[in-house]
């Protein structure tokens, strides 16, 4: 018994004399690799994806086709970044390539009413951080000209000082995800059911952007270095 009592009060001293768990850093903050600036959207390589459950079936998939913006990107506290963006409605393009003009139908005045609001626009109000390289970012999401708060989720991906390639641009580039109700906006068409968020009886309420966006400023020229001195003729 006094072996038993001996071993017990052994392994509690050996518990008791073992160092606490210690918790892991918090990974450092992502790499930024350009300057405090203003930043134009690059149309060419940025993209504006919609989203919708289609009667259940599937996730129907449209881009917008023609988008501008600017980010005012503040490198030293990228929250205090602000950006905003602006989309042509009537440049929506759906994948449907058969005799029906459904470009066309989506853009008329039953969905976008692109003769009346020819675009929708997004300017951030607020930048939060959540990660090393993530960021909440809320705004003011505007089409058919009603204005409603919206948060995306957006994730920096990288940034270059120098192109790669060597073109005389800097470049910034991030991911960004968000949801809202379309019925906010006024589009109600082939709402069966309109508190249908999963649309099994028609066209969801719930419409999903998923953002691709690069954006891009000239790169300041290269200071220009004197020529080396010719040396003088030496005099014989």
């Amino acid at each position: 018994m006094k072996y038993v009592t001996f071993a017990a009060a052994a392994l509690a001293l050996a518990a008791c004399s073992q160092p606490a768990p210690t918790e892991a850093p918090p990974p450092a903050p992502a790499v930024v690799n350009v300057p405090t600036g203003t930043y134009e959207v690059d149309p060419t390589h940025t993209t504006v994806s919609v989203r919708v459950k289609h009667f259940g079936l599937s996730n129907y998939v449209f881009r917008l086709n023609t988008v501008s913006g600017t980010l005012n990107f503040n490198a030293e506290d990228p929250t205090q970044s602000t950006v905003e963006a602006t989309v042509q409605a009537g440049s929506l393009d759906t994948p449907y390539a058969g005799d029906r003009d459904f470009d066309a139908e989506l853009q008329n005045s039953e969905w976008l009413d692109a003769a009346t609001h020819p675009t929708a626009t997004f300017r951030s109000t607020s930048i939060e951080s959540t990660g090393p390289n993530t960021a909440r970012v809320t705004g003011d999401l505007t089409i058919k000209g009603v204005t409603r708060p919206i948060t995306l989720e957006a994730t920096y991906n990288t940034s270059h000082a120098a192109h790669p390639m060597g073109f005389p641009i800097q470049q910034i580039g991030f991911s960004a995800h968000g949801t809202f109700n379309r019925l906010d906006y006024g589009l109600g068409a082939n709402t069966l059911v309109p508190s249908s968020a999963d649309a099994s009886d028609g066209v969801a309420t719930q419409v999903e952007l998923v953002i691709e966006a690069e954006f891009t400023r000239p790169a300041p020229a290269a200071t220009d270095t004197p020529a080396p001195a010719t040396p003088a003729e030496p005099v014989n």
